[in-house]
């Protein structure tokens, strides 16, 4: 697979499955989902901040309109909670 200026996590994922000749890459979402979900509910305020303020000024704008979005998708669909994903 060649890498692209933008990857979008999971469809890249399914695709290097697929490439590498996983013929059921259910299971491997699922451990990746997993893990996933592990770190979200452990990431701390400084690492939000760090991620947020390594952008321009107007992504910022952006990237807390939209965390804000993906933390209340995580805390009604998927019952992930973390306080430091509230400071968004």
């Amino acid at each position: 697979m060649a890498s692209k200026g933008r990857v979008y996590f999971l469809t890249a994922y399914i695709e290097f499955l697929l490439d590498e000749g996983i013929k059921s890459e259910e299971y491997y979402l699922g451990d990746a989902s997993r893990f996933l979900r592990f770190l979200l509910s452990r990431v701390e305020e400084k690492d939000i901040q760090a991620f947020v303020e390594h952008s321009s000024p107007s992504y910022q704008r952006r990237l807390r309109k939209t965390l804000r979005k993906f933390y209340s998708f995580a805390q009604k669909e998927l019952k992930i909670t973390n306080t430091a994903l509230e400071q968004v």
